[in-house]
């Protein structure tokens, strides 16, 4: 588990509590307010010192305001503050009024084509609507900093964004913390129950604490929300409809669901650590960039599943991501399949095994075994060594079965082989010094093709008592072998 229990004030000695001031209402009197009120405490309260402390300890925070004419007021009013920090391209913020009411729209810009056609507002509209184009701060501070470690903290190194590092009394509902570098504890909104996700819609999520939240009832609304860099450790859904619900760098642990339905739920650059999902139905279900691992599932249906992960997880190394994706593959494999989804059974085994691979690969350490052979003695380094031995050998089986038939997945990898085996062959007899065969592209690709698919007409006598016996017999063997893997690969495809 990554969270930690140290005291917020150990965190950093520019850590900032929230004062008692704004500590006055509880969880409870705050999911309360009606919406408006909630967004409206939230602007004057919290949320003012929190971005206090960004002015103070993030690298050039004021700059970035002047860049762009920003105060910190007008971030706050649009109700949406992490969308100012999260995108890692130039994005566009969009200002309407509707009914005397101020709405804003985030549009992260994706190539020309799309700025251009983001650009094209009817005459009609630009009267209503504002655009600001600004780089979130994180890309615009990496680009000036030249540096992707933006955040010092003192127990957690240097970061590239924010990050949960730490909180007090976690196992704790009513009591329990989260810190969010550099070091500032966030709103708590968690250890309570509210009536149905509903109730989450049109308010302002971004750098709350959300832990032991528990929701319980089928009120939602269809309509988009977005939640940025929040806690969500212990979140539990019972008996619950979520819908249209998309969570960016936010931290989960031990999230929980029962009799619930995810429609359109997503998951962006997240920390996933532990989900169980019973009897429930995830419909649109996406989890993209996410550090995450520990899935259970019972009685789940599934329908457009979705899972992209990262190329590297920041807490652990190349080989620890490797190994959890493999897992989490493995993991979904099983839900597929238990949901019928043959193709997407298929597809997850092969991902599976590709990463295995990976794995089993990147994790060799033959450097220190024989380092510690070298300083200590044969006997400390012989278990090492043999762990990477049978590593090396598994995956030099993996390799060779990912190149020619795909783990059983790709069948018409074996086609591709062929046509290479058929190739290196003709251009073998081809150069030989064979009469009739050798320096005639048409006889070398004859005999290569008749030997290969193990017909053997009998056409090139000379062949029974010359040389090149051995050479007729390895492609005999590597045709019947190819044939062999096309006609399992099919069969393999068909267990799903």
């Amino acid at each position: 588990m990554l969270y930690t229990r140290y005291k917020v004030a150990d965190i950093s000695k520019l850590a900032v509590m929230l004062k008692d001031d704004t500590a006055i209402m509880k969880p409870e009197e705050l999911w309360n307010l009606n919406d408006e009120e909630f967004n409206k405490w939230r602007r004057e309260n919290d949320l003012k010192r929190l971005f206090d402390c960004f002015q103070k300890t993030l690298p050039l925070f004021d700059e970035w305001l002047s860049t762009y004419n920003f105060s910190i007021d007008f971030i706050l009013n649009t109700d949406k503050p992490g969308s100012f920090f999260y995108w890692d391209r130039e994005t566009i913020l969009f200002k309407s009024n509707d009914n005397g009411f101020d709405h804003y729209f985030f549009v992260p810009i994706e190539d020309k084509a799309h700025d251009k056609r983001l650009k094209k507002v009817p005459e009609k509209e630009k009267e209503k609507v504002e655009q600001y184009r600004f780089k979130p701060y994180f890309i615009w501070a990496k680009e000036k900093l030249k540096s992707n470690k933006i955040i010092k903290t003192k127990y957690s190194g240097e970061l590239d964004t924010f990050r949960y590092i730490g909180g007090t009394a976690p196992d704790v509902p009513e009591m329990c913390s989260a810190t969010i570098s550099p070091g500032i504890s966030v709103l708590k909104l968690g250890g309570t129950k509210i009536n149905g996700w509903g109730l989450t819609t049109f308010r302002n999520l971004d750098f709350t604490n959300l832990d032991f939240l528990e929701i319980e009832g089928k009120h939602h609304w269809d309509r988009e929300f977005n939640i940025f860099y929040s806690s969500c450790r212990h979140l539990k859904f019972n008996n619950s409809v979520i819908n249209f619900t998309k969570f960016y760098a936010c931290h989960f642990e031990g999230l929980t669901s029962i009799n619930s339905r995810f429609y359109w739920t997503e998951f962006y650059n997240c920390d996933f650590f532990g989900a169980d999902f019973e009897n429930s139905s995830l419909i649109n279900f996406i989890i993209q960039d996410c550090s995450a691992n520990r899935f259970s599932f019972n009685r789940v249906e599934v329908d457009n599943f979705i899972y992209l992960p990262p190329k590297n997880e920041w807490h652990t190394g190349i080989v620890g991501t490797y190994e959890t994706v493999a897992e989490n593959y493995k993991r979904f494999r099983v839900l597929f399949q238990n949901n019928g989804h043959r193709k997407e059974a298929g597809e997850a085994y092969y991902k599976e095994r590709l990463y295995d691979l990976k794995y089993n690969f990147c994790s060799l350490s033959f450097k220190r075994a024989f380092k510690l052979f070298w300083k200590q003695d044969f006997n400390y380094a012989q278990p090492l060594l043999k762990e990477n031995f049978s590593k090396l050998g598994s995956s030099i089986s993996d390799f060779f079965s990912y190149l020619i038939w795909g783990f059983g997945e790709r069948p018409l990898r074996t086609v591709l082989c062929s046509i290479v085996i058929l190739t290196i062959y003709t251009g073998l007899y081809f150069i030989s010094g064979i009469e009739i065969v050798g320096g005639n592209l048409t006889n070398s690709f004859y005999l290569s093709s008749i030997m290969f698919t193990t017909l053997g007409f009998g056409d090139f006598v000379p062949f029974q008592n010359g040389e090149y016996k051995l050479l007729l017999a390895s492609e005999a063997l590597l045709g019947a072998f190819t044939f062999g893997l096309f006609i399992a690969s099919y069969a393999n495809k068909s267990k799903y």
